[in-house]
């Protein structure tokens, strides 16, 4: 059921298969779309209000003309003298409390509530035993005194206890006292030791007026409940029932009645905070800022930064086209180097530029570069985090090398500019995104991913260093910025296999690392080919060889054309016994059909390899191999059959034909011709060079004159290297060998007479 519904679903979504060239044609408005959204987008992330002017003048580095004030303009404080400040200005807003006296009235008349309540108990249900236990659960679930338990209770309770009228009226009258004379003074509702301020001082709001006090000059709760214990021990450490019963109350009859306001505080803070001034000084018109070999230091660095921002400021104000000038810039900018790229990827590969699935992509990494670079500025991250190599690694993943390289140099410049100039962070970015292109094409296993990231980060590190030399740092500042690098190293090759991943599994795009799974020999579709069909298993095998080869030859996909050798022949299992390289002991079903019937046999295992290449979630560059390796070619031993047959009546050759489409790819084309050429080898009787050459020859040739390989993107150059690389391979298979005197005797006899070979195509 799930693989019904995954079928069902790829069906529906367009993005899964690549779009004809009728429906391309018809959906250019969408790659302009898409072009003309990244642009805007991109450029929308450039620093605003920010002048690039001396954004390459960094501090240590040496300035190479003499710049004088142009105008009066601020100091501006760095983000970080900034934020001290403010911190410095709000620790100095003393903490606001309220003067509650309120809390006193009220903690007073609880306690004279439950002292009148006792002691009026003791004299009205003291004697009658079931009214005092009825009187002591009221008072122990009104006043819920923790330690201070039923027993306790009853001896206060019982006139006949151990506590007289007298001693109760006494302790009364002084706890009542403590507890007043504590308020009067005033219970902090803060800890003192969270009140960290200068002159360890608190602002008191009482009665509406305000007034600044020491902080020792009041209780916190702590000290008042230690105070009210240490007088209860003084005077009543004899009378066990009234200590215990004092030392449970404090807890329940005290409370603060100086109440920290925290929202008032804060709003206190944030006002002086506001307060606090942007610039820390000034510089008069035709002053001079740094002279030309002037070292620059951290103040003259200030003083540039500051006159950047006035002079985007002014532009700002500026009225008319003047003030869209900036914008328009950056968008010129962005729209500049997305043209140059789409230049470059139609000069290596014209195809990724008509699909707009292709087109989508290129789109997603470069704008998902773009806004992580905008955030990192935003965040104050290092500069070297900027993901400029996990996006050259997608682009040499998803597409090519080539078109990786180029997408390298154009996401590089991008972020510089989004950073603000940064003609470092562009240098850095475009040298560790080629080196990132270099490696993520070589990983074939783990073991080299542990590579990559060693690799990665020494990338990193060299690019720090070298553009810390160029800027004048000391190798002090130049190993302080390693780690950053080192990190990103680390990461870049990890994130960017998570990446593929769901690209892979989202937009049905094969990548080497899909290949290499697919290539593993115990693949279950590879499996049954082998037991089910072992003739043309090893058939796919030789085919895979011969076309990795010729892949490499013309500067194709070699992983993508061997696996997609194995994979081509994969619907033979169907009727494995109709193809003659799974024939035995003579056997050969054809002799009992009519050419038309064989034709139809014959036709089908390219509609059987793609039902099962769906049903196995082969890829759709694997799918596109298996429709297209026999393109659009002529069955022509059966349809001379028919013909012969038939005599005189009409026989369509369109109905020996197979079903198409031509190849497309290069890696499709190079299949098909590595496809005929291995097939037609097993028929030489005496395969010497010379015979090999000849065969290789006449059967591309054949193929080329039929229109077969008009739609795929080969030159007459690349069919001559791939004419000598089957050769190659070719004539190393069939080697000449040392001949023993047995061997004619013990040479085993070929199981399909001569004439039922010539009756079934090999290959085929």
């Amino acid at each position: 059921m799930k693989t019904r519904f995954w079928q069902r679903f790829k069906k529906r979504n367009r993005w899964a298969f690549p779009l004809t060239k009728s429906e391309e044609s018809e959906k250019i408005w969408l790659r302009w779309l898409i072009a003309g959204v990244l642009a805007v987008t991109i450029s929308l992330l450039f620093p605003r209000g920010k002048s690039l002017k001396f954004a390459d003048m960094k501090e240590g580095s040496i300035s190479s003309k003499r710049i004088v004030a142009p105008f009066n303009f601020e100091i501006l404080k760095t983000k970080e003298e900034y934020n001290q400040d403010r911190a410095l200005a709000a620790s100095e807003v003393y903490p606001l409390f309220l003067f509650e006296s309120s809390r006193t009235a009220e903690n007073l008349q609880k306690l004279n509530s439950l002292f009148r309540e006792i002691l009026r108990g003791r004299e009205t249900a003291g004697i009658d035993v079931q009214k005092r236990a009825a009187l002591r659960d009221s008072l122990i679930r009104k006043y819920p005194i923790q330690g201070f338990g039923s027993q306790d209770w009853e001896q206060l309770l019982d006139p006949a206890g151990p506590l007289t009228q007298r001693e109760i009226e006494l302790f009364r009258d002084s706890f009542v006292r403590s507890i007043r004379d504590l308020m009067s003074v005033g219970i902090l509702g803060l800890e003192k030791g969270k009140i960290q301020v200068p002159g360890r001082r608190i602002l008191v709001l009482a009665h509406d007026e305000e007034s600044i006090k020491p902080v020792d000059e009041y209780y916190d709760l702590i000290e008042a409940r230690a105070r009210v214990l240490e007088l209860l021990n003084r005077q009543f450490s004899e009378k066990r029932t009234l200590f215990k019963f004092g030392s449970g109350l404090v807890n329940v009859c005290l409370s603060p009645n100086l109440v920290y306001d925290e929202a008032l505080h804060r709003e206190r803070m944030n006002e002086t905070m506001a307060k606090v001034p942007l610039s820390s000084g000034f510089v008069v018109e035709n002053e001079k800022i740094v002279d030309q070999n002037e070292r620059i230091t951290p103040d003259i660095h200030k003083k540039l930064i500051s006159l950047a921002a006035k002079m985007a400021e002014k532009g700002m104000r500026s009225s008319g086209m003047d003030r869209y000038l900036p914008y328009l810039g950056k968008l010129a900018f962005v729209l500049s180097f997305l043209f140059l790229l789409a230049v470059y990827v139609y000069m290596e590969n014209p195809a990724h530029l008509e699909r707009n699935k292709s087109v989508f992509l290129m789109a997603l990494i470069l704008f998902l570069v773009c806004i992580t670079t905008y955030f990192l500025r935003r965040w104050d991250a290092p500069e070297y985090f900027v993901p400029t190599a996990i996006g050259a690694m997608l682009f040499a993943t998803i597409f090519d090398e080539r078109i990786g390289y180029g997408g390298t140099v154009v996401m590089g410049f991008l972020a510089g500019g989004i950073w603000g100039n940064e003609f470092t962070l562009a240098v850095v970015s475009i040298f560790v995104g080629i080196v990132g292109v270099l490696v993520i094409k070589r990983v074939r296993n783990r073991s080299q991913i542990l590579q990559a990231v060693l690799i990665m980060s020494g990338a990193y590190v060299f690019a720090i260093t070298f553009m810390g030399f160029l800027g004048y740092f000391s190798i002090h500042e130049i190993v302080g910025q390693w780690w950053s690098g080192a990190l990103m190293g680390l990461f870049t090759p990890i994130v960017s296999y998570g990446f593929l991943a769901i690209i892979e599994s989202v937009f049905d795009i094969t990548t080497d690392f899909s290949l290499l799974e697919l290539s593993n020999l115990n693949h279950p579709l590879l499996k049954r080919l082998s037991v089910e069909a072992p003739g043309t298993y090893h058939h796919s095998i030789l085919v895979g060889n011969l076309a990795e080869a010729a892949a490499q030859a013309v500067g194709a996909n070699s992983l993508l054309a061997r696996v997609g050798s194995y994979y081509h022949d994969a619907g033979k299992l169907d009727k494995a016994e109709y193809f003659v390289e799974n024939q035995t002991k003579g056997q050969n079903p054809h002799r009992r059909l009519n050419p038309r019937m064989s034709a139809l046999i014959l036709a089908s295992h390219v509609k059987m390899g793609l039902e099962l290449a769906d049903e196995y979630h082969l890829p759709s560059s694997i799918r596109d191999i298996v429709v297209q390796h026999h393109g659009r070619t002529l069955m022509s031993l059966f349809y001379q059959k028919a013909l012969a047959k038939n005599g005189d009546e009409e026989v369509h050759e369109e109905e020996y034909r197979y079903p198409g489409p031509r190849p497309r790819t290069k890696e499709a084309a190079i299949v098909m011709l590595a496809d005929a050429v291995e097939a037609a080898s097993r028929t030489l009787r005496q395969p010497t060079y010379s015979r090999l050459k000849g065969l290789i020859e006449n059967l591309v040739d054949e193929r080329f004159k039929a229109g077969e390989l008009d739609r795929a993107p080969l030159t007459l150059r690349d069919l001559e290297s791939i004419k000598e690389s089957f050769l190659t391979i070719l004539a190393g298979t069939f080697h000449a060998r040392v001949e023993y005197p047995a061997a004619e005797e013990d040479a085993p006899r070929d199981p399909i007479p001569t004439d039922e070979k010539k009756e079934t195509p090999p290959g085929s």
